[in-house]
């Protein structure tokens, strides 16, 4: 076998390299607020508490991450190459979402999009504890009433309302 390339390790790296300097933009704190736009994102990732899979097929790898959850902190599923729209994603995660709650499974998944489709997969628990922590800070104070509703009260509704939410019955 010659000398060669491995794509798979460039891409990889390639990878490690874009994430490196995302999660420092998402830590960086905002000159209006003081805040960072994801003050977990740095210590989680410094820790190695995050797991980044990239593939084209998006969905197969949120399934695939779901199934085996609970390694890492927040699994990242990324797909380069964008195949549906933010409004899509976020409303496949949402539905998504109202499913764990009512079926009792600790997940919660998050969209984002950029230059590249990221679907963020966490533990409901943690994340809405940890969503807690920064309300008390005064993080969520220039959210919109929608927004807040929409991002932070379904799920907080949805975290507290499970146990109601699968027990009730329709008559």
């Amino acid at each position: 076998m010659g000398i060669g390339t491995d794509s798979n390790l460039i891409g990889r790296e390639a990878s490690q390299v874009w994430m490196q300097s995302w999660v420092n933009k998402l830590a960086k704190p905002d000159n209006d607020t003081g805040l960072a736009e994801c003050p977990f994102a740095k210590k989680a990732w410094d820790q190695g508490a995050v797991k980044l899979v990239e593939d084209q097929n998006l969905w197969d790898a949120v399934h695939r991450e779901i199934q085996t959850f609970g390694d890492y902190k927040v699994v990242l599923c990324v797909q380069k190459k964008s195949k549906q729209k933010y409004k899509e994603l976020e409303t496949t995660c949402l539905a998504l979402n109202r499913w764990f709650a009512f079926t009792k499974k600790d997940i919660w998944l998050l969209s984002y999009q950029t230059d590249k489709t990221i679907i963020f997969i966490q533990a409901l628990s943690e994340l809405d504890s940890a969503s807690l922590a920064l309300e008390k800070l005064g993080y969520y104070k220039d959210y919109c009433q929608k927004d807040y509703n929409r991002l932070i009260g379904q799920r907080r509704f949805l975290r507290k309302g499970v146990t109601h939410a699968c027990t009730s019955t329709v008559s």
